[in-house]
């Protein structure tokens, strides 16, 4: 993910040794998922990796 000023700019993905890339349906759907919750991503990234604080889990349970 980019993320400029808090706002999500772009989704890119890398490559890895040994690990398949995901279809282009799988992609879709992961993209589709970023998307909408991408605020509340980044501010529980933020609450864990800069604020040393523990953030809870959210359980989703609506299909995107």
């Amino acid at each position: 993910m980019i993320i400029n000023d808090g706002v999500l700019v772009k989704i890119q993905q890398r490559a890895r040794r040994g690990i398949e890339p995901l279809s282009a349906k799988d992609v879709k759907t992961a993209e589709q998922f970023i998307q909408t919750y991408a605020s509340n991503i980044i501010q529980k990234w933020i609450k864990f990796f800069v604020l040393k604080q523990r953030g809870q889990s959210t359980v989703i349970k609506k299909k995107i």
